[in-house]
């Protein structure tokens, strides 16, 4: 089978974004026989001697920047909004146009949604099935509905990756047979719980005792700002008020995230870290992650950094919000809290009971395996292509 991924910043290596299920998906695709090409959005050129990956440039737009990002990644903040996902269109089916008559696919997946402009795809398509990815449902703007299903039009399947994304599009009235659950993954081999001795070197690396709890932060994620990060910042204030020693927070940025202001949240107990080298020491010191998001208008993809801390055995805190449970189970993959002062109290018993901490790590485990294999996902992926190239064919 032919399939032709269509998405944002697809590299031909693994980087910070939701790109690198993708990258696991596509190697296991080649593995077992299936032929892919790429057309990537992005701002970076494709490296020669590269997999087939085809650039489409993005159209930049500063209207709408998104603020998250700092003045160093501006290139990437003026891409990051639905107006230049909007001019980009037109270019997107020229490339599609392109691919159909040189590698003929049997099926197109959008990785990324581009908005209701996506409309104006339908006859790039021509009668090609396809499929949408819809991670995470996070009504944000006016008329997101009404836009939301418009984007849905031009595509045979919409995939959301979880059961609460999937409620909530049959609410949105979308045919049940247009809706298909699969849940992204990792590969659990390659994220596995740190050894002993590299948790110590990284402990060391940052200068961490054996006997603290520590508590990592990490964004910006697709579904998290800065309301996001002060619910955080608030539960570590409160827990550290409690617990002056043995409670280490560790707030660490993505590059394109950080900003010298952000430096200033520093204080005992509570660090901000900001480099690929740190990252790597925190991720395999930490006791668990805390990854609030308090849109409750939101569902939950989760974030692939949960999965990927899930499956080295990071439980998570979190805030309630739909779906966040298919994740975090209460007290078995981590907690889901209501408050900055609740999420202080679970970290308070985490602190006292070492015990709680190895059911936990654990259970965080055991969800990984048990529900984000990259695995299940390629199969999953794999039969709904193969369903819509088939029924394309009858």
């Amino acid at each position: 089978m032919r399939i032709l991924l269509v998405g944002t910043r697809y590299l031909p290596f693994r980087h910070a974004g939701d790109k690198n299920f993708w990258f696991d998906v596509v190697r296991g695709l080649e593995r077992l026989g299936h032929e892919v090409e790429i057309i990537s959005i992005m701002v970076e050129h494709v490296p020669p001697g590269t997999p087939p990956i085809h650039r489409v440039p993005p159209v930049p737009v500063y209207l709408t920047p998104d603020l998250r990002f700092n003045a160093e990644f501006t290139h990437l903040a003026g891409t990051n909004n639905y107006i230049s996902k909007t001019a980009t269109i037109p270019k997107i089916g020229r490339e599609i146009r392109a691919r159909r008559r040189e590698f003929r696919p049997d099926v197109v997946h959008f990785a990324d949604n581009y908005g209701p402009a996506m409309l104006g795809l339908r006859p790039a398509f021509g009668k090609l099935p396809t499929a949408l990815s819809a991670p995470t449902y996070q009504p944000n703007r006016p008329l997101y509905d009404v836009f939301l299903r418009a984007s849905f039009a031009p595509f045979d399947v919409i995939v959301p990756f979880s059961d609460a994304y999937r409620r909530r599009l049959l609410e949105l009235s979308l045919p049940p047979e247009r809706v298909r659950r699969i849940r992204w993954g990792v590969d659990p081999v390659k994220f596995a719980p740190p050894s002993e001795a590299e948790r110590r070197a990284a402990e060391a690396k940052l200068g961490l005792s054996e006997t603290d709890l520590a508590v990592l932060w990490t964004g910006f994620t697709q579904q998290t700002g800065e309301e996001d990060l002060r619910f955080a910042v608030r539960t570590a204030e409160i827990a550290l008020a409690s617990h002056p020693t043995g409670l280490q927070f560790l707030f660490s940025f993505k590059p394109e995230h950080f900003k010298e202001s952000y430096v200033k949240l520093e204080r005992p107990g509570l660090r901000v870290l900001h480099t690929a080298e740190t990252f790597d020491a925190a991720r395999k010191s930490a006791d668990l992650l805390l990854s609030p998001v308090v849109d409750r208008r939101s569902t939950a993809a989760p974030p692939l950094v949960w999965l990927e801390c899930l499956a080295t055995g990071q439980p998570i805190l979190t805030s309630r919000f739909p779906g966040a449970e298919e994740a975090v189970e209460d007290h078995r993959s981590g907690f889901l809290v209501e408050t900055p002062a609740e999420g202080a109290e679970r970290l308070s018993e985490m602190k006292a009971d070492r015990g709680l901490r190895t059911r936990l790590r654990d259970g965080a485990r055991q969800i990984a395996v048990e529900r984000y294999s990259v695995e299940d996902s390629l199969r999953e992926y794999v039969e709904l292509w193969s369903d819509l190239d088939a029924r394309s064919k009858r």
